[in-house]
């Protein structure tokens, strides 16, 4: 799959230069999945996505997925006949007629070449229009003509192009639902090149347009600017922030900070993703993303708190009753359950061209994460127990408790002859002295500056400038001090105090 892999370079540019510092993963690369036990189907694809994103998942199967490498093609050539996109039209045909699979008996051969053509007509003309719209200096024609353009480029999967028009609308946008849009656009091109920090910059820009937008609402404004026809895709306000948590979701889990995309999943609104993202993300597939994110990063109580009791997340579960299982058996303990679940479920993962390469990752800090639960309440604990429980070896156990321990995420020691885990020793007594000092030094700070308020207070003591009198607090003296005699200590005693520390035992 030599020019498909080349193809999704070619649509993604930036993703053979993307790094998260971390060391390879065994899916990235040619490597290929097998889904005869999984019940996986290409209707997964085809009836939860549409648009180019459709297109680019169907490829991503036929790479890696040679059972259904036939069908991907066939339905990814068929689907785009309703775009633009004649370059990857080209390539996949090339690659279906490589591959000697049997083109559709209703293929038409004259679409390429209609297809080409009015493309180009409809390029001139846009671009025609833009200039005319300069030559006017109507602003608003201006920024209607770079969005229209961007579109067109953008249909046609030429997502460099496709930023440049929709960057250059950012000079004519005028009010708040405007610079929405035009981030919007920049996203949407941006999250089809892989772009992850473009994406996560105009996803912050586009928030606090929506925050600009909230408090314009609240005040009284002109009619221009209250209209929402100029918001994108006729999207609500909250349609628009969920669509907004979306990007930023799949960027940070492209990014390896897999706590923050867990938040951001989460936020996102059932009704919104069922209804409205079908060009972004399919409900099902978030749902996975928060499975393995919140596993790998949150708590257990967070688990329960966020997901599990969360009327929003249940109504993502009832689509996964896979996921459903392996999140509740998380929370309850049963690990056994937990990790097998997970291995029948790594092939489906592995064909989400997003979450594919940092399986190996999470899969590590998911298992890492149940050893550290499993052992917490204990002292001493079997290794073959826990092996057992873990679904693995002894020696594959240990060579993980290892790895912990070097990380001081578990602070144990390990019997390697008779297989036994035992809690390190701690000098509990040194822990309850230094615990009591650190109380007692903190207890003599507090008592100390409260007996001198105290007296303070008694002495009725008040330092008074009358030409700072409206700044409640007098000038620094640089270089001297102020004595105050405070009662109680020897007459020929004075307590000499700088103002600012006056002022500041004042106040406690």
């Amino acid at each position: 799959m030599e020019s498909v892999s080349a193809m999704s370079e070619n649509n993604n540019p930036s993703s053979s230069k993307f790094s998260t510092g971390k060391k390879s993963s065994k899916y990235e690369g040619p490597y290929q999945v097998d889904v005869s036990e999984t019940g996986f189907d290409l209707e997964t694809i085809t009836l939860s996505y549409t648009g180019l994103l459709r297109i680019f998942r169907l490829l991503y199967v036929a790479e890696h997925c040679p059972a259904l490498r036939s069908d991907a093609l066939l339905a990814s050539l068929h689907y785009l006949k309703e775009t633009s996109a004649t370059n990857i039209y080209k390539q996949v045909l090339e690659e279906i007629k490589k591959q000697n699979i049997e083109l559709p008996a209703d293929f038409d051969e004259s679409w390429l070449e209609r297809t080409q053509r009015g493309y180009v007509q409809k390029l001139e003309k846009l671009d025609t229009d833009l200039r005319n719209f300069r030559t006017n200096s109507i602003k608003d024609s201006i920024r209607r003509g770079n969005e229209d353009l961007g579109d067109h480029y953008l249909g046609a999967g030429d997502f460099h192009s496709a930023v440049r028009c929709y960057v250059s609308s950012r000079d004519y946008c005028v009010s708040p639902r405007h610079v929405i849009t035009m981030c919007m656009n920049v996203i949407k091109a941006s999250f089809f090149m892989q772009n992850w920090a473009n994406v996560l910059s105009y996803v912050t820009k586009a928030e606090q347009a929506l925050e600009s937008l909230e408090t314009t609402m609240k005040s009284p404004v002109t009619p221009s600017v209250t209209t929402s026809s100029s918001l994108p895709a006729d999207l609500s306000e909250a349609e628009i922030a969920s669509r907004l948590k979306v990007y930023a979701g799949i960027a940070e889990l492209a990014t390896g900070r897999y706590k923050l995309a867990a938040r951001h999943f989460l936020a996102v609104s059932f009704d919104h993703c069922a209804n409205k993202f079908q060009d972004l993300i399919s409900p099902q597939t978030l749902i996975r993303y928060v499975c393995l994110c919140s596993l790998a990063t949150l708590e257990r109580a967070e688990v329960h708190r966020l997901i599990i009791m969360s009327s929003n997340m249940k109504q993502y579960l009832e689509l996964e009753p896979s996921i459903r299982d392996i999140i509740l058996d998380f929370y309850q303990t049963s690990y056994s359950s937990v990790l097998t679940n997970m291995s029948r479920q790594e092939p489906i993962f592995a064909l989400d061209q997003y979450l594919a390469r940092h399986l190996p990752t999470l899969y590590d800090e998911i298992r890492h994460r149940i050893i550290i639960t499993y052992f917490l309440p204990y002292k001493n604990a079997d290794m073959n127990a826990m092996a057992m429980k873990l679904n693995t070896t002894v020696n594959v156990l240990e060579d993980e408790l290892v790895h912990l321990i070097r990380l001081e995420k578990i602070k144990a020691r390990i019997d390697s002859k008779n297989k036994i885990l035992y809690v390190a020793d701690t000098d509990q007594r040194w822990h309850a002295y230094q615990h009591a000092l650190s109380v007692t030094k903190r207890s003599e700070k507090i008592t100390g500056a409260l007996l001198l308020r105290s007296a303070i207070m008694k002495a009725n003591l008040v330092v008074r400038d009358e030409s700072a009198s409206t700044a409640g607090r007098p000038p620094k003296m640089k270089g001297k001090s102020r004595g105050h005699l405070v009662p109680g200590y020897s007459s020929n005693m004075m307590m000499m105090m700088d103002d600012n520390e006056f002022y500041e035992d004042e106040t406690m």
